[in-house]
């Protein structure tokens, strides 16, 4: 309603003002000027309830405005949830149900192992530390495979063992172009006396904070982690009497005894 009484004020004024501009005489003026204060008086009031009404819309609309442009900008999907197995400690035992292939395409579950000692150590088959370490691998591998000690490699190396073959694939005749055909033929050229299992979605690599290859682990017949680190102290092969880590925590774990050194620095 004051819109229009506004809106009606001003359209009077304009028809008044345009009587004023024949002005003949002093009375028609004084006459004129009062209607004029009238008028504007009028408009005064009407702008005045106008705004009083107006303001307080005027109010909230901004208000609105300002709470708008405040708000956070749409939100972005929630990131993808990190992984939530920890890392190994010494004393930790491996969860059970991890199953891996290996490169002959076998299904090899770790919870079979229990009651073993079992022996895992990260390989490569580009690594230039692997053609010092293969041959005491698989010395250590001979001497305690009749004592109830497994050991397995493990290949982690995406650009290495490519991308999850399907069971199907491990049907066919033609060995070249089986799965992990250059993964297998580096460990027949290496003569790697025991299984190496693949290991694509980074499980074991993440469950062990595996850093280099060959890293090593030592696991009783209980699957707990007694031993992790280098497998000796001579990396490149040319000590005499290299201080041997890996089978000192074999030797110590299979006699039901803690490792003397049960952590040492990996290298690789």
């Amino acid at each position: 309603m004051a819109v229009a009484d506004l809106l009606a004020g001003v359209v009077r004024l304009a028809f008044f003002l345009d009587g004023l501009m024949p002005i003949g005489c002093e009375g028609r003026y004084k006459t004129s000027v009062v209607r004029l204060r009238r008028e504007l008086h009028d408009c005064r009031l009407h702008l005045t309830r106008f705004l009083m009404q107006a303001l307080p819309l005027a109010g909230a609309a901004l208000a609105l405005l300002t709470c708008a442009f405040a708000q956070d900008p749409a939100p972005k999907p929630a990131p993808a949830p990190a992984p939530t197995d920890k890392v190994m400690a010494l004393g930790d035992a491996l969860p059970k149900g991890l199953t891996f292939r290996t490169l002959d395409g076998k299904v090899q579950g770790l919870d079979e192992l229990r009651g073993k000692v079992v022996v895992l150590h990260f390989w490569s088959m580009t690594c230039p530390t692997e053609v010092v370490a293969e041959p005491k691998l698989n010395l250590i591998s001979a001497e305690f495979a009749d004592k109830g000690v497994v050991m397995l490699g493990v290949a982690g190396n995406a650009n290495e063992i490519g991308t999850v073959p399907t069971a199907k694939e491990f049907e066919g005749k033609d060995a070249d172009k089986l799965p992990y055909a250059k993964l297998r033929a580096k460990a027949k050229e290496s003569k790697v006396n025991h299984a190496i299992v693949v290991d694509h979605e980074c499980k074991l690599g993440a469950l062990l904070d595996a850093k280099t290859t060959p890293h090593c682990f030592v696991f009783d017949k209980d699957g707990k982690l007694q031993y992790q680190g280098a497998l000796d102290d001579d990396s490149r092969g040319k000590l005499p009497l290299p201080t041997q880590y890996l089978r000192d925590a074999i030797t110590q774990v299979l006699a039901g005894e803690k490792p003397t050194v049960p952590t040492t620095k990996p290298y690789g």
